[in-house]
């Protein structure tokens, strides 16, 4: 095994300190460049690639990679047990390959894409908790001793620790973030995101567009129907506000029944387009239908956007919430716009 193979005073205290260094980065973006990088001065090889491993499609998908074009892989997928990475995933035991050509288990896929000649290779899992977190690959590298395995190894299993605290940190960065009633996002989040789009806007010019919504007579599904229907109505339109977003677009929960949504790359008429959208998907819909109830719900809808109506948060959402407010008034289950 790798873990019995002698490594120097010097070597293990640089691998300590390359250890402390990746499993203290919590932003995945910087840690995966990091590995990639920390390993190639370990290690010289002519490409490196990080696929993480997804455990409800059971394969890999292609992370990152050095000297690859990533854009041609990333939507490559490696099942498990498929070619050499799939089975290292799956056998979560790492694979020296000194000639591919006399590797069963050598697939040329993406040779033929980058137009790259793999001769050799190392791949190695990152495994943490006897859990598969995806395979680092090291093609055609200067040496495939047992010493060199034996680094990779050791620095492998700092990267799948490195691996799972970003994990879990983006998990409970999202649950800090997100409703628990619906599953959308929640103001907290709402006001963060506003700010860096405010400030990306400054700078590129990009504009975006927001959407207040309120559903019309709500109060009176919960009376009729009670408070648990009620909760369960909410939960039901913000599936539809989901079902209609794309790309960067992304729903909020503002409280209650009230809803935002927030449109980046979006200019107002484009709002107007996409709360349309929303408006009618929502009258084709029948909401509790697995209650026996099919009830009808509207909406109203104020749209705003900046930089034509605002260029700061607080007058932005006031300008959208005024909109939504005169669509109330002027008789609901409709979409409008101050300007």
């Amino acid at each position: 095994m790798y873990g019995e193979m002698h490594l120097s005073r010097r070597e293990l205290r640089s691998l300590m300190d390359l250890g402390k260094a990746l499993t203290s980065e919590l932003d995945p973006n910087r840690l995966y460049g990091t590995i990639l990088r920390k390993l190639s001065e370990i290690i010289q090889a002519e490409t490196w690639s990080l696929l993480l491993y997804d455990p409800d499609a059971r394969e890999l998908r292609f992370k990152l990679s050095v000297d690859l074009n990533i854009e041609e892989i990333k939507d490559i997928r490696i099942k498990s047990g498929q070619g050499i990475a799939g089975r290292v995933a799956a056998i979560q035991e790492p694979m020296v390959v000194e000639d591919v050509r006399d590797c069963q288990y050598f697939n040329d896929q993406i040779d033929l894409i980058s137009g790259k000649i793999t001769r050799s290779l190392i791949c190695v899992p990152l495994v943490f908790g006897n859990q598969t977190l995806g395979v680092i690959e090291a093609i055609n590298p200067s040496r495939t001793s047992k010493k060199t395995l034996s680094l990779f190894m050791f620095f492998a299993d700092y990267a799948a620790i490195a691996v799972e605290n970003t994990r879990r940190y983006q998990h409970i960065q999202s649950l800090a973030n997100k409703d628990d009633l619906t599953g959308l996002f929640n103001t907290r989040y709402l006001y963060h995101a506003l700010a860096e789009l405010f400030e990306t806007g400054k700078i590129s010019g990009s504009p975006f567009a927001l959407v207040f919504m309120d559903l019309d007579n709500f109060k009176k599904i919960v009376d009729t129907y009670g408070h648990l229907n009620g909760s369960q109505a909410i939960q039901e339109v913000a599936t539809t506000i989901r079902d209609s977003l794309s790309g960067k677009a992304f729903g909020v929960s503002y409280g209650g029944d009230e809803f935002v949504i927030v449109l980046p790359g979006c200019n107002k008429n484009q709002g107007i387009l996409k709360a349309e959208e929303i408006r009618s998907l929502m009258s084709k819909t029948k909401y509790l239908s697995n209650k026996g109830i099919y009830a009808n719900l509207s909406a109203s809808f104020g749209v705003a956007a900046y930089p034509e109506d605002a260029t700061n948060i607080t007058r932005l959402l006031s300008a959208a919430d005024r909109a939504m407010f005169y669509i109330k008034d002027k008789g609901k289950n409709a979409v409008g716009s101050m300007f």
